[in-house]
């Protein structure tokens, strides 16, 4: 496998990484560009922001002379039936793209899954447990050790989904918003939304939906960026404000029921020492521990054993291992190398200082 590159994408709502790798854990090159979400962009400005994302990686295994011979591709947008009925030939059409300018194998296998699934292949030796996600959306991804693989969650607000930063934050504005006429308990959240948009007082923030009337520097098409604001609930919370810890316990424990059931109904038994990872830059960048922990209890209700870790790593890691997974099928070595965790712990440090 000398001459073996392999490709990982962790496709996301605001960012597409592109990597690639050989079987023994070089990074050979790397490129990130915007969206490639399809459910915001549509089919076409999707593929295009794959192609984009993709071409500059592939051309520099083709200058190392490598052949690409296996993909790892992670979808924000992949999770219906239906959607991989869209993306399944779209990643397709740009593979086959790639081969017309670079060397790619005929048959290059392309793990493709939903993104929360990059979570869990890059935080365990094997991908089996449950992975917990929470960035600008939140999902839960599990798989069993029989290959049984379960998204729970991860779709629409209006159908009871949430736990990333837009639904944390939101909840802190309805707060904010029942406090300041006396419906609701008063949370410092208010005042660090002022500041931090320059408003008079937190009634402002109608200004957003009012044309032309945002402050500069931020959207005036609706709200400001409301994931944006998310960060201001994780200062809040550890600075001891008892509103926003009780938001951040509420939707956490939300996640921690979708990770519950998804243990459940892939066949863990209540003993068993489930693998939980925590992943998303929500979850790996909090100030305050209260949104983690209630995922945990939630989770320890019914899986008391379960082995909590926070992903340390870019989840684009998790592809480049799915990729690698499938090689590893006819490679004894290689197999061995990622049962054991050793191409894990040289490739994720390489991962997580490129992006």
């Amino acid at each position: 496998m000398n001459d073996t590159a392999v490709i990982g994408i962790d496709s996301g709502n605001s960012k597409t990484a592109a990597i690639c790798c050989t079987p023994d854990g070089r990074v050979v090159a790397w490129h990130r560009v915007g969206s490639s979400n399809y459910q915001t962009l549509g089919a076409a400005r999707a593929q295009a922001a794959l192609t984009e994302a993709l071409l500059p990686v592939a051309r520099a295994a083709r200058a190392a002379g490598l052949t690409v011979r296996a993909f790892g591709i992670g979808l924000n947008g992949l999770d219906r039936p239906k959607d991989r009925d869209v993306l399944a030939p779209l990643v397709a059409q740009v593979i086959a793209r790639l081969g017309e300018d670079v060397p790619v194998a005929p048959d290059a296998p392309c793990v493709l899954r939903n993104d929360a699934f990059l979570v869990l292949r890059a935080g365990t030796d094997d991908g089996v447990g449950i992975a917990v996600s929470s960035g600008s959306g939140g999902n839960c991804a599990g798989a069993s050790r029989d290959g049984r693989l379960l998204q729970v969650g991860g779709l629409t607000g209006e159908l009871g989904d949430g736990g990333g930063a837009g639904h944390i934050a939101l909840e802190a504005l309805r707060a904010a918003g029942l406090a300041r006429d006396g419906r609701g308990w008063r949370t410092s959240f208010s005042d660090k939304v002022v500041a931090l948009l320059g408003l008079s007082s937190i009634e402002d923030i109608v200004d957003f939906a009012i044309p032309g009337q945002a402050p500069a520097g931020w959207q005036d098409d609706g709200p400001p960026q409301v994931g944006l604001l998310a960060p201001l609930v994780f200062q809040a919370a550890a600075e001891g404000d008892l509103v926003c810890r009780r938001i951040l316990a509420d939707v956490g424990c939300a996640l921690g029921r979708a990770a519950r059931i998804a243990a459940f109904r892939l066949g863990f038994a209540p003993d068993d020492p489930v693998p939980l990872v925590l992943g998303g830059s929500v979850l790996m960048h909090a100030e305050d521990p209260t949104f983690a922990r209630a995922i945990l209890l939630e989770m320890q209700t019914q899986y008391r054993n379960a082995v909590p870790s926070t992903l340390a790593h870019h989840p684009v890691l998790g592809a480049l291992l799915l990729g690698l997974d499938a090689l590893a099928a006819s490679d004894g070595d290689l197999a061995a190398r990622l049962a054991d965790g050793r191409l894990r712990a040289i490739l994720g440090p390489q991962v997580t200082g490129l992006f």
